[in-house]
Parts: structure tokens; C-alpha cells; sequence
């Protein structure tokens, strides 16, 4: 290790156990560095990797705690601007566990390229609402970066809109589905991003046409939901017969729209269809 990266981990470490005092004049947005250069104050990866076993846990529930407040202020202005009952506003704080599969998957150089420790999502009735809160998140928040994936179907059939937002000197990422996008991505994930079905085509082809009928719907047109195929792993078929029926639900709710009290509580473990900030790829190994 050389003296620079040997300080620069010490400086760093002892920034997570310490306070610290941020220069008020610090707006927390930083421009963006060289590809090879990690930001200043920094932790290396490869530095962290040299932990043991115990300590890279620690560490690891170090930082991502340092994105508490980030979080919760988040929470709170995306429930100030959509107050109504017609929308909900879900929040985690990306798992340890996840935290450190992700390091390893993505090979990161550094923690910082890690864009979802605190993650939000944003959940409306339907596509109609989607000009009003994308108007309002991109006026409120200083969006530092948006990813529009409402016509990935032909790879995915993932929908949604994802922004990186800086909240309090972190990133906050910042999704918004529909209810029925939000049953889809949820068995999606259990079943596929992070399930141990990646590589049967038959349910995979089945997730696209389920998107597709669920895109029209929250569209305000026509659409079928498609029966389940019969040749699938009887996990996936009672996943995939539990989200159905929830997802049939959705269009026998009330006029006015408001979300169920059965519906996910406002912290969950881990509980995004996307665990970073990129596209979905189904029956395919992972970037």
C-alpha cells in the first residue's frame, strides 16, 4: 500500500467512527472525477477487502448508516409533496449483506460508486400521475442523475423512472412505479434479478407479456393479464399466482384511488427490483 492510499484509508475510517464537521459552504454535489481517480475522503475497496471477515461488517454497517439521515429526510419531502392517499412512499437503507455481494459483483474500485445505499420509491396509481410527481421531484430535488426506463420492454419488460438525487451531502436514489409495476418488479426480483430462476425462458417470456398487460392497464387502455404457464417450478408458480391475484386486486380498489392499509410498510430490508442503478437483464449474467 502505498502512502497515499495508506492515509487516505486511515483518514477514512476514522471519518466513519468520528463526527464530523461539514464546511457550511459544502453543497455536497462534487464534480465528477477522472475514471480512474476515486473522490477525495474516499474508501478504497481494495483496502477494505483486507479486513477480516468481522471488521468489513462493521464497516460496511458503518457506512451505510452514515446515509440514515439522507434517508429519512428524503422520506419525509417525497410524503410532504404527495400528501394524498393516492401515492405511497417506501424507504430502505440498502442491506449489509447486499451491500457487500454488490462490492464484489460490480468490482468496484471505490464505496462511492455505490449510487443505492439509501433508496426511495415513489408508488402511484397509474401512469396518468406520472407528469405531475416527475414535475414536482425534479423541481424539489437537486437530480443529479435520471434514467428513464418506462420502454425497456423488448429486454426486460422492467418499468420505471430511477433518479439520483443529492439529500443532505448523500445520493438518494429515487424510483417511481405504479402499484401494478411494484407487484411485478417484487416477484420479478425474487424470482429472476435475484432468484433462482434467471435462465428458464418460459418464465422469463412470461414476466415480458405480464409487463406488457400491465403497461396498458396503468396506461388507462385494454389489457389481459396472462395466465401462468403450467410448466414452471412450483415456487414460481405460487409467486407468480400470489402476484397475479394481487396485481387483479389493484383494479378493484376504491374510486378514490387510495392505497390498502395491507399495502408494504415504509422500511423493508432490501426490497428493490433493481439493486442499482441500471438496467434489468433477464436470463443473463449480471454486468
Amino acid at each position: 500500500m502505498d502512502c497515499r492510499r495508506g492515509l487516505h484509508l486511515v483518514l477514512g475510517i476514522c471519518a466513519i467512527f468520528l463526527p464530523v464537521t461539514q464546511d457550511p459552504h459544502d453543497t455536497g454535489v462534487a464534480e465528477s472525477p477522472p475514471e480512474w481517480l476515486c473522490t477525495v475522503g474516499d474508501y478504497f475497496i481494495e483496502d477494505y477487502q483486507r479486513l477480516p471477515p468481522k471488521q468489513q461488517n462493521e464497516f460496511v454497517e458503518s457506512y451505510r448508516q452514515k446515509y440514515s439521515s439522507a434517508l429519512r429526510q428524503a422520506l419525509d419531502e417525497l410524503r410532504a409533496l404527495h400528501s394524498d392517499t393516492s401515492f405511497q412512499v417506501l424507504g430502505r437503507l440498502k442491506s449489509v449483506p447486499s451491500i457487500r455481494e454488490k462490492i464484489v459483483r460490480k468490482k468496484y474500485r471505490c464505496f462511492s460508486e455505490l449510487t443505492d445505499i439509501a433508496g426511495t420509491r415513489l408508488v402511484i396509481a397509474d401512469y396518468a400521475a406520472l407528469p405531475l410527481v416527475t414535475e414536482r421531484i425534479e423541481r424539489h430535488f437537486f437530480v443529479r442523475e435520471k434514467q428513464d426506463l418506462m420502454r425497456d420492454e423488448e429486454k426486460t419488460g422492467y418499468r420505471a423512472i430511477h433518479y439520483l438525487a443529492w439529500v443532505d451531502g448523500r445520493v438518494v436514489e429515487i424510483q417511481i412505479h405504479t402499484r401494478r409495476g411494484t407487484l411485478w418488479a417484487e416477484a420479478s426480483h425474487r424470482l429472476v434479478f435475484k432468484g433462482p430462476f434467471a435462465d428458464n425462458q418460459a418464465l422469463v417470456s412470461y414476466l415480458r407479456r405480464l409487463s406488457q398487460a400491465i403497461f396498458l392497464l396503468d396506461s388507462g387502455l385494454q389489457g389481459q393479464i396472462p395466465q401462468a404457464p403450467e410448466a414452471l417450478p412450483a415456487e414460481a408458480r405460487k409467486i407468480l399466482t400470489e402476484t397475479i391475484a394481487d396485481i387483479l386486486a389493484v383494479g378493484k380498489r376504491s374510486v378514490d384511488g387510495s392505497i390498502d392499509s395491507h399495502s408494504p410498510k415504509d422500511s423493508l430490508p432490501d426490497f428493490f427490483a433493481l439493486d442499482e442503478f441500471g438496467t434489468l437483464r433477464f436470463g443473463a449474467a449480471r454486468p
